[in-house]
């Protein structure tokens, strides 16, 4: 089964979530973020292996050995046994839970005092687990739907579109009064902490201004405002003066601090773009199944670029070594050949685009353009033959 945005909005639309009937205030939390979203999804996954129908507790996923080995590797967190850590990985475990369970993901029964659950929507919930992007499309899908059945999308679009402190104001005061009065959440405090996340979340999807600190933002939110995990590496811009080279090591830096994050970014894209390219990119043909996943602008000179699926491309063994990489010399790239590999995956982010799927971003293919070939001329609003039509430019005579 194909998920895909347009899949999970008919999905929640089933449901109806207004929490003036269910008076859940856990419906998502301050942990429910893309990252950790994401993360938990996968320790589920991982949890319950070939076998749906395993039950388990928040405890069972958090002392997993998958679990710990991810918030250390990946979060740079201490052991999963630290009890100094015992709050706060309560939290990063339970709060997930319990909101994929008010979204209708997981079961939620009580057993001896205790939270059990299992997956009934195993394919969504390997969607979100298979990168933060498809977290974030979750999230943003179904807080909206709450919001909108709770009758408060009105004033999240009136924010939007006008962006200033008055609506930014009625609209915290909406969401104060939803929990105040609909909620066993009464306190002052709690409900900003909570309802900031859901207006982030919808601000980035939609490059919109949001809260910091519970004033409006200046600019848009990034996604580091909406990450548990807070690196900068990609929202980093090379200074003019500076070389590609240099600019590399300084991202490399960054990165290093957050190197198992940064590889599981990594890998979880590259396996992302070959589960959907069954067939070699360029050709499209059965007899050129794809085998590798290869980052067109290469990792060591672009590492701000290696997670995102738009810069990497299905190819078979020998287009991967005898002509992107010529003579297997994985340190240099056939300059041609990698604009080959460009409009190869521009059609087929088009053609994606055309069976009316969202799995790739012609924003971010975009952003791998400027950033790849060190210009800012390519933009969304040329369209694919515009974008087209200027990378042929780059195409060197022979």
């Amino acid at each position: 089964m194909h998920i895909d945005e347009k899949y999970i909005k008919s999905y929640v639309d089933k449901y109806d979530y207004d929490i003036r009937k269910s008076h859940n205030a856990r419906f998502t939390d301050q942990k429910c973020i893309p990252d950790v979203i994401c993360a938990v999804a996968e320790c589920i996954i991982e949890y319950i292996g070939d076998n749906k129908l395993t039950k388990f507790s928040k405890d069972s996923i958090w002392h997993s050995t998958y679990a710990n080995q991810l918030l250390s590797e990946c979060f740079s967190k201490p052991d999963t046994e630290d009890k100094s850590m015992s709050s706060e990985y309560d939290k990063f475990f339970a709060q997930p839970m319990k909101m994929l369970a008010y979204a209708g993901i997981l079961s939620e029964n009580k057993e001896k005092g205790v939270n059990i659950y299992q997956v009934l929507e195993y394919d969504i919930l390997m969607f979100i687990s298979m990168r933060e992007k498809n977290a974030l499309i979750f999230l943003d899908v179904y807080l909206s739907k709450v919001m909108s059945d709770s009758g408060c999308m009105s004033f999240f679009d009136d924010f939007f579109e006008k962006q200033d402190k008055m609506r930014f104001d009625i609209l915290r005061s909406k969401l104060t009064f939803l929990y105040k009065e609909n909620t066993p959440i009464h306190g002052d405090y709690e409900p900003p902490r909570i309802f900031n996340k859901i207006i982030n979340i919808m601000a980035f999807r939609r490059h919109k201004k949001g809260s910091i600190r519970g004033f409006l933002s200046s600019n848009p939110i990034t996604i580091e405002e909406i990450r548990y995990n807070r690196i900068n590496w990609r929202d980093v811009e090379k200074p003019k003066d500076m070389s590609r080279q240099e600019y590399a090591t300084y991202v490399g830096n960054s990165v290093r601090i957050y190197t198992g994050y940064y590889e599981r970014s990594v890998s979880k894209a590259k396996k992302f773009v070959r589960d959907l390219e069954q067939y070699s990119e360029i050709h499209h043909y059965p007899s050129y199944k794809a085998t590798d996943a290869h980052h067109i602008f290469m990792i060591s000179e672009f590492p701000d670029l290696a997670d995102m699926p738009e810069n990497i491309i299905a190819l078979t063994g020998t287009e991967h070594y005898s002509y992107a990489h010529p003579n297997r010399n994985t340190r240099k790239t056939d300059p041609n050949y990698q604009m080959v590999c460009l409009l190869s995956k521009l059609d087929s982010i088009e053609r994606n685009f055309q069976n009316g799927n969202d799995d790739y971003s012609l924003s971010d293919f975009v952003t791998v353009l400027n950033k790849g070939l060190d210009t800012n001329e390519f933009n969304e609003q040329m369209g694919y033959e515009g974008i087209k039509a200027n990378l042929l430019k780059y195409l060197r005579p022979q």
